[in-house]
């Protein structure tokens, strides 16, 4: 896969060509890139993003979905200690050099968070985060949950040491949707540790889209079962100690958690972040709602009560 920033130059050229009637799958990002956005914009852009169902983006196959669609998601706990900051990598994530998010659409809902946590922070998606902030890099794919604490400890987007068919789909052959489903439903245990990864690093190039859109189409055929687990993204870990440089969209936290440690957290979260930046960044604070069945619809809601800092 071409670097985005290739992409960003390509897609700059290709806009001057075309004509003012662009197709829905075609993003304009300067009016995203340009500035962050205030809270009740931000709800309305997670709404935008939620809803598009983009097989990739700018109708090339070298630029996954996830570089322009659906809300990249990861939860966290804060630190009863108010030590270590929650955007920074864990120790795990250090040790493996990955960080774990879940990917949310309308065309790949889920009804559950990892772990059942109620809330955390969310990311730009890379061709529309803003200027100033870092392009991550976004490795593989697990339709569902991947046990990766069970795979390995060093490394992440590999097998399980005794189910060697739990590596990158395509060396098992799998290539579709259709084809991981039926290897899912084949496995006579041990499912999620047996699943392979859909591999989207960057030098897949035309292989990369592909692969991301057969990875929701794939939780799309496992049914209620699918809905039932979040997916596994898994990021490349980039460096601690520079909020400024992470292109963080909004915190959440989950409206239908009757757990009110849960806005507190995310009020916490969002006061450490602006404490932790300079220039000051303000992020929002967004309320979630799940879908509630695969053929549902989740929301993004933003309200000036839940806000620790208001812009």
């Amino acid at each position: 896969m071409c670097r985005i920033v290739v992409f960003l130059l390509i897609g700059l050229l290709t806009a001057c060509s075309q004509p003012a009637s662009q197709s829905p799958d075609v993003i304009d990002a300067s009016a995203v890139q340009s500035q962050r956005m205030n809270g009740p914009a931000t709800a309305t852009y997670l709404t935008t993003l939620y809803a598009r169902k983009f097989p990739n983006c700018n109708k090339v196959d070298s630029q996954p979905a996830f570089l322009c669609s659906g809300v990249m998601i990861r939860v966290t706990e804060k630190d009863p200690n108010n030590t270590y900051k929650v955007w920074d990598p864990s120790p795990t994530s250090i040790r493996n050099g990955g960080i774990n998010f879940s990917y949310l659409r309308v065309d790949s809902n889920f009804g559950r968070l990892a772990w059942d946590n109620a809330n955390g922070y969310i990311l730009y998606p890379v061709l529309e985060r803003p200027a100033t902030t870092d392009q991550l890099q976004t490795l593989c794919i697990y339709p569902m949950d991947s046990h990766g604490w069970h795979r390995s400890s060093t490394a992440v987007c590999v097998a399980h040491a005794a189910f060697p068919e739990g590596g990158h789909c395509q060396d098992a052959n799998i290539l579709t949707g259709e084809q991981f489903k039926a290897a899912w439903d084949k496995a006579p245990d041990n499912k999620n540790k047996r699943q392979c990864d859909f591999d989207v690093r960057d030098d897949r190039n035309t292989l990369a889209g592909p692969a991301f859109f057969q990875a929701l189409q794939a939780k799309i055929l496992l049914g209620a079962a699918g809905f039932r687990e979040w997916n596994d993204v898994l990021i490349k870990t980039w460096p601690a100690g520079q909020p400024n440089k992470l292109p963080i969209l909004a915190f959440f936290y989950l409206g239908s958690s009757t757990d009110p440690t849960q806005l507190a957290d995310a009020k916490y979260n969002q006061r450490d972040f602006y404490d932790s930046t300079n220039p000051k960044i303000i992020v929002p604070i967004i309320r979630v709602e799940l879908a509630a069945s695969p053929t549902g619809t989740a929301t993004f809601t933003y309200a000036a009560a839940d806000q620790e800092i208001t812009q």
